[in-house]
């Protein structure tokens, strides 16, 4: 009997099992983390073995196109509009625009109307810049992999953008599936790690019923306060903007506690300069240190030229960017060397969210009303000693 995998830390979610299974035998379940896994109906299963093999979590992954070292460049694109809008320089705009120009197709990802993130597909500008900028969750492959497919067998130019684990995953699936990619440019993120999907709807949850409207679009990096500033944002369904609350904020600090990542993150493969991808984009963090004339608070992207065909890409956007050669060695970001490492606390958080729920959970770790605690426990104090209507006198209330 075919198995995927034992250990959920050996997969990353990737759908390539999913997508390349010719009978239709997988489909792709979340499990009480929120996570997608893979689930075999063995009553429609033929034991090829395709889904094992495709597997490059746990195979290894191809870099034999790649460069013996990547070329490493500071960017910035030379439109400060873009760079406004973008999560760090503006490489992924300067990229895209330069696909769609060849009449090419780009799949990045995006909120869907319930603000679920999913791998969407963009033809012309307007829907590809719904896709700019971070977004701290584990995307939706859905039925992206076998679209992608289809697009490289027209004859399309396409460029993929996601997690290394998602392109090593597609590279495969495409090998597996016989399908030419000369056509295809490959684009990785350096990811800290893909945060559950369900923690993500319960803290939307929470927003909305605080405000008591919809969120229609949630920045994980809004640059409202500049580049290092690391500001959350909520636009709701009125057009409002929350970035100043205590709550607007929340989400970033569930992200930077690693304490609901997908197991695999903690045992990620590609946090080296071996990336499965032609070119690699990040934010460049360190930029203010080793190359402060470069630096304006605007964002500045780090940019890894890993391969032949991403050097030929980068050569045709060069007019639109600034760009400087650096080393990956000046750059922060620790995820080129080593995976992130769980928070001690993720097991029990998981154990109490699931027995309390997510409010318990946000006020035990992250304090989320914990100061209304304090003020009903003040008011019941001075209500108890006869002391509260003197309080509100001083105070003029």
């Amino acid at each position: 009997m075919v198995t995927i995998f034992v250990k959920r830390e050996d997969c990353c979610g990737c759908t390539a099992c999913f997508s390349v299974c010719p009978k239709l035998a997988i489909t792709m379940k979340p499990d009480q983390e929120g996570f997608l896994y893979p689930h075999i109906d063995y009553g429609l299963c033929v034991e090829c073995g395709l889904c094992q093999k495709v597997c490059a979590f746990q195979n290894g992954y191809e870099t034999l196109d790649n460069f013996s070292e990547p070329e490493v460049y500071a960017i910035k694109h030379k439109t400060e509009e873009i760079r406004a809008v973008s999560t760090s320089g503006g490489m992924f705009t300067a990229l895209t625009d330069e696909i769609l120009a060849w009449g090419g197709v780009v799949y990045g990802v995006g909120y869907d109307d319930n603000m679920v993130v999913y791998h969407q597909r963009a033809e012309d500008a307007d829907q590809r810049n719904t896709l700019r900028g971070s977004k701290y969750v584990q995307s939706e492959m859905r039925q992206t992999f076998s679209a992608l497919k289809k697009d490289l067998r027209a004859g399309r130019r396409v460029l993929f953008t996601g997690t290394p684990c998602q392109v090593a995953g597609l590279r495969d699936y495409l090998y597996q599936s016989g399908a030419d990619i000369s056509n295809l440019i490959l684009c990785d993120i350096v990811c800290h790690g893909t945060p559950s999907p369900l923690i993500f709807a319960e803290y939307l949850k929470v927003c909305e019923a605080k405000r008591g409207k919809k969120i229609v679009n949630h920045f994980c990096r809004s640059k409202v306060e500049g580049w290092h500033a690391h500001v959350e944002m909520n636009v709701f369904s009125d057009g409002q903007e929350d970035y100043k609350s205590f709550l607007s904020q929340l989400y970033k600090k569930i992200f930077q506690s690693h304490i609901a990542y997908r197991p695999a993150c903690h045992n990620c493969k590609y946090t080296n300069l071996r990336r499965p991808s032609d070119i690699t984009i990040a934010d460049f963090w360190g930029v203010d240190q080793t190359l402060p004339e470069v630096d304006d608070n605007k964002g500045v992207s780090l940019v890894l030229i890993n391969s032949g065909k991403g050097k030929k890409i980068f050569e045709k956007i060069c007019s639109r960017v600034l760009y400087i050669r650096s080393n990956a060695a000046a750059c922060l970001q620790p995820n080129l060397e080593k995976p992130t490492q769980p928070s001690p606390k993720r097991d029990e958080f998981w154990q109490n969210y699931k027995t309390y729920g997510f409010a318990y959970v946000i006020k035990k770790y992250f304090g989320y009303g914990v100061k209304g605690d304090i003020r009903r426990l003040i008011s019941k104090i001075l209500r108890n000693t006869g002391l509260l209507p003197t309080v509100k006198k001083v105070l003029g209330k």
